[in-house]
């Protein structure tokens, strides 16, 4: 089985910690829709094989898109690949597009998993970050959601800012778990090389982010999780029992995805190819048909890191089976560190599996780093 991502490169405002590829001009939405189910046809001859559990629309925005063009392009989606509907079929929302309209096209084409990108219920965070919203907005978004019987919500929130004090972050979070939201993505506030947020920390007109305050709003979120009954399943993401992130899964687990639209990426077990970021470029190719993806085939360390870097960021962690399988030596190699790591806490003492604890996952950047191979 495997998963399709559609990059929708869209948005309405530039949030100033953002580096993914969008753009803030919409007049070419129409064409990218035509461009989207071009570039489908030409990659199905490649993935026929392949039958396709999860539909995932990320980006940029893709709510700012017309009801029309939605519509248009999921049915188009789902008429190439054979298929009405899906166990997950995910939609990255914006709290500011989310009218009754909108919602009700979601739903009537199947959409039935909402990834709602509040990042913040405080104000001065929303405003420093750019966002197009207020925290009202937010609010309101996710309620009007509920109503119009989307069941299977995840909100994304952004912890570390220097905006936003402790008791602001637990208040978000218990207004969170009022409304049983089954699914949460939680990431601490970085600041990215090229966007305005390092270019104004810079020149000293934004606050950079201190490690920690993001450190102890992290322990904050772990156990909140824990007495709220969410499972921490993976570092960046939290969900009631049930309701773990299909398509987002298959990345941490290696699994085959297919991924079009400018930017978007690809994985078919060996290989990785990803298109290019330029909505321009992007829409010539499709208008000449010629189709210029770069690729990396996949070295055996590549396979071994990537294992190491995603399996370490679950809960279940990492089998040092799997890795001694691909990398003999391997585990000896690194005993003493992970004996090391597991004597001051960072890792659970367990006799097969290498697991972050819950003081651990701060740091797992850190661990990852020294457990690499190559």
């Amino acid at each position: 089985m495997s998963g399709l991502y559609v990059h929708i490169p869209f948005c309405r405002k530039a949030c100033t910690y953002c580096n993914f590829h969008f753009s803030t001009s919409l007049q070419n939405t129409e064409a990218m829709v035509n461009a989207l189910l071009k570039e489908l046809d030409l990659r199905l001859d490649d993935w026929h094989e392949l039958a396709f559990e999860t539909l995932y629309w990320g980006g940029g925005t893709p709510s700012v898109l017309s009801p029309e063009a939605f519509y248009r392009l999921s049915e188009g989606i789902k008429s190439r690949l054979g298929s009405r509907s899906w166990p997950e079929y995910t939609l990255e929302a914006n709290p500011e597009d989310m009218d009754s309209e909108r919602l009700s096209a979601w739903k009537e084409s199947g959409v039935n998993r909402l990834s709602i990108g509040i990042q913040s219920l405080n104000d001065r965070d929303l405003h420093t970050m750019n966002r197009a919203h207020n925290s009202e907005q937010a609010r309101l978004s996710i309620e009007t959601a509920l109503q119009m019987g989307f069941q299977n919500i995840s909100v994304d929130l952004i912890y570390g800012t220097p905006w936003k004090s402790h008791e602001e972050w637990a208040e978000e979070l218990n207004w969170v778990q009022g409304k049983q939201l089954p699914h949460l993505s939680c990431y601490a506030l970085t600041v990215e090389e090229k966007t305005a947020l390092a270019h104004s920390i810079r020149s000293g007109q934004a606050q950079a982010p201190n490690d920690q305050h993001a450190h102890e709003q992290f322990d904050m979120l772990q156990a909140w999780a824990e007495s709220q009954g969410y499972e921490h399943y993976e570092i960046s993401n939290l969900a009631l029992p049930g309701h773990r992130a299909i398509h987002n899964s298959r990345y941490w687990n290696r699994v085959p995805y297919l991924g079009i639209g400018p930017s978007a990426h690809s994985f078919d077990g060996k290989r990785r190819s990803w298109n290019i970021a330029n909505n321009a470029a992007y829409l010539k190719q499709a208008d000449l048909n010629q189709w210029n993806m770069e690729s990396e085939e996949l070295s055996l360390a590549n396979r071994v890191n990537e294992t190491i870097m995603t399996k370490l960021r679950l809960m279940e962690g990492l089998a040092a089976v799997e890795i001694e399988t691909l990398w003999p030596g391997w585990t000896a190699s690194n005993q003493k560190f992970i004996q090391n790591q597991t004597r001051q806490g960072y890792l659970v003492d367990h006799p097969n599996q290498i697991i972050l604890s819950a003081k651990g996952r701060f740091f797992a950047d850190f661990i990852t780093s020294e457990l690499l191979v190559g």
